[in-house]
């Protein structure tokens, strides 16, 4: 599918005011990519700042396009690779976690309920703006995903009388209390390993989701197995595993990753 001229045309207007204008969280963008790479010159992790802003924008500039597209283009923006993964446990009677990172296009998960052949729940941390809340409410709704906070996620999942599903967890979040720390892009980072444990709950089936952007404004989402016996990982295997794929990803691709994420809020080394 070919570019739209007046979504680029947009992006590059908020690329304009984020990054020339308002320079918004730079200070936080240089920070995180001088940390995380620190073998890289100054030049190197500029370009790779210029390239995120004009990536960020280009995630804002599709918000019209998700809001206004017809359910019918859908197959023409999100490719899925390996969707047999979700559904054949699916079909088994399992409901299936996904876990993925603030990498390329999370939003994309909005349209898998049009793709898969199941029920999609997506697991989300509500916006502290109540007007933008109710915008991405709105948006990630339009074509069936279920959206549950994460407080409902686990009585969700607890009720095994509910139909087995895809539950998808954006789980690169920061943990309110870092309990577990891992060593992530070179720094001792804290993650969340509530998805880990509920996994063992309720013997979901785990699996790895990355998006990548494809040609224009269409992206493609993969999916590879982490474990489906998560009652036999060993502690905090699954996260483990989890962070060390999302970190393959964006070493190979550092400016698809949410660099303006004030992700490493404290410094542990100290």
């Amino acid at each position: 599918m070919k570019s739209n001229p007046h979504p680029a045309g947009f992006a590059w207007i908020i690329y304009f005011l984020l990054y020339r204008v308002m320079r918004y969280r730079y200070t936080e963008v240089i920070q995180n990519l001088s940390r995380s790479f620190p073998e890289k010159s100054y030049g190197e992790i500029r370009r790779t700042a210029i390239d995120f802003y004009r990536h960020f924008s280009r995630l804002f500039a599709e918000m019209p396009l998700m809001m206004t597209m017809p359910r019918r283009h859908i197959g023409r923006r999100l490719t899925l690779h390996n969707a047999s993964l979700i559904e054949d446990y699916q079909a088994q009677g399992r409901p299936v976690i996904v876990m993925l990172g603030h990498y390329g296009n999370w939003e994309c998960l909005s349209m898998l309920p049009a793709l898969l052949r199941c029920p999609v729940y997506g697991v989300f941390k509500p916006l502290s703006n109540r007007f933008f809340d109710r915008l991405m409410k709105r948006i990630r709704s339009r074509f069936g995903l279920q959206l549950l906070t994460m407080e409902e996620a686990p009585r969700y999942l607890l009720q095994r009388r509910l139909p087995p599903g895809a539950y998808v967890f954006v789980a690169d979040q920061s943990p309110p209390q870092g309990k577990h720390v891992v060593d992530f892009l070179h720094q001792p980072t804290p993650v969340i390993t509530g998805t880990e444990r509920l996994a063992k709950a309720v013997d979901a089936a785990v699996v790895y989701a990355v998006i990548r952007r494809q040609e224009g404004y269409c992206w493609e989402m993969s999916f590879s197995l982490i474990t489906d016996q998560p009652a036999t990982e060993a502690p905090f295997e699954i996260t483990r595993i989890f962070n060390a794929r999302l970190e393959q990803d964006i070493c190979q691709s550092p400016a698809y990753w949410l660099w303006t994420h004030r992700r490493w809020k404290k410094n542990l080394r100290s």
